[in-house]
């Protein structure tokens, strides 16, 4: 069969076809669908990435956020007992009965879960708080001349009768309403819940010792124990005996607080050690160097367990005016002090936090304690070339006082601290 070469040059027109159909078909377009794919698969894998890349860029933010949060909650929580432990609140009591020239004993109730215990009192029951111990203390007054007001005492002597009967009154509702509405205020007022545990203290002594016994009890800036009422009697000229109800919270703790507290022992301290680390002690355990001070100021490694950078007012054991920052660079600070009268204003800022939170007022008021406005600064040696945290720190003096800020612990090669500020009424000194 003799085929024209027109006819074969049309088979060849359709061998190209057939051929080109059959690639396209299974050759082609598999080969797209896989490009696709992989397109689809680098834009996925490079968002992983690209998330992950970001992640691991603020992780060091988060790590301060974090250690920045764990400080605030440490400082919020540590007025309270980590655990109730009875054996334990036995020797703290028993150490202060005895520290204060006291001989006594206790007793304590089950250890219970419930609500922080929150006394009110009505708008009406306020209004007729009065006293019937008045009207003796009124008539002695008298009987010395030191009242002129006779009148008011006698008054006061008349209507002694219906006080009391209006007070006993006042307690017969209080305690019908107290069943129905102490439910709802619990919930309300104590949506959670805390261990406590109340007890009573006796004790015997002079009334001297029993007001230092208080007062220490007061004075406690960890482990807070509450009273809830004293009752004393005169036991002969000098000496009074009497009994006092406490009690005692406490709640779960984020770091190993607890851990320190029941390994603690007559003969040893455990604790964490005191962020502001300067040389010296005074008898009341405050470090000597910040006892005239207004403002400390405590710069860390970036890592210490605490912010490199916390700034606050002296003695303020709660903390509440205290702003932090943790970064292993150079933080910068600012302190700004006014006078306005004759009246002390100050406010400060890091990065991130400020005190107070609108600052763009003159700030909240204080009180200088002394004729200069003095700043503490505790840092430490950098630990090596690494180490890179740090204190800028400028201070705005608006006030006709000199402020004095003392360094003390910083590093001599490379300090980790500086101060801007104006030379003529700002005085720096290394310690």
């Amino acid at each position: 069969m003799n085929i024209s070469k027109k006819e074969k040059l049309w088979l060849s027109i359709l061998g190209i076809v057939t051929i080109g159909f059959i690639y396209y078909q299974f050759v082609f377009l598999y080969l797209e669908k896989t490009v696709e794919n992989k397109e689809a698969q680098e834009r996925e894998i490079e968002t992983k990435y690209n998330n992950a890349k970001d992640e691991i860029e603020k992780m060091d933010s988060k790590r301060s956020k974090v250690k920045i949060l764990n400080t605030k909650i440490s400082d919020e929580a540590k007025g309270v007992y980590p655990t109730v432990s009875q054996e334990h609140i036995i020797l703290e009591i028993d150490k202060l009965l005895k520290d204060n020239g006291l001989e006594g004993g206790m007793e304590f109730d089950a250890v219970e879960l419930d609500g922080v215990d929150v006394i009110k009192k009505s708008d009406k029951d306020k209004g007729n708080l009065k006293s019937t111990i008045q009207v003796i203390a009124d008539k002695y007054n008298n009987s010395y001349g030191y009242s002129k007001d006779k009148k008011n005492s006698d008054d006061l002597e008349s209507n002694t009768k219906q006080e009391s009967q209006t007070t006993d009154k006042a307690k017969s509702n209080e305690k019908s309403n107290t069943s129905d509405s102490t439910k709802k205020d619990d919930k309300k007022n104590n949506p959670n819940k805390v261990i406590k545990m109340k007890g009573k203290v006796k004790f015997y002594g002079t009334y001297e010792n029993v007001v230092k016994f208080v007062k220490a009890i007061g004075d406690r800036e960890k482990n807070k124990i509450c009273l809830y009422g004293i009752g004393m009697d005169i036991n002969d000229i000098s000496w009074v005996k009497g009994e006092v109800g406490i009690g005692v919270y406490s709640v779960p703790k984020i770091d190993d607080t607890i851990s320190d507290y029941l390994n603690w022992t007559l003969n040893n301290t455990y604790g964490k050690s005191e962020p502001f680390q300067l040389n010296q002690s005074a008898g009341n355990g405050i470090k000597a160097e910040v006892l005239n001070s207004d403002f400390v100021i405590s710069v860390k490694s970036s890592i210490s367990d605490l912010p490199t950078i916390m700034i606050g007012k002296a003695y303020d054991t709660l903390r509440s005016t205290y702003v932090y920052a943790d970064a292993n660079d150079k933080e910068e600070a600012e302190i700004v002090l006014t006078k306005q009268g004759d009246k002390y204003y100050y406010k400060y800022k890091t990065g991130n936090t400020s005190m107070p939170v609108d600052y763009s007022g003159v700030g909240n008021e204080f009180i200088p304690n002394g004729d200069n406005i003095d700043i503490s600064i505790s840092s430490e040696s950098k630990i090596d070339d690494s180490d890179k945290s740090g204190l800028k720190l400028n201070i705005v003096n608006n006030t006709n006082k000199l402020v004095k800020v003392e360094v003390s612990n910083d590093d001599k090669n490379n300090p980790r601290v500086s101060i801007d500020g104006d030379n003529k009424n700002i005085s720096v000194s290394q310690k």
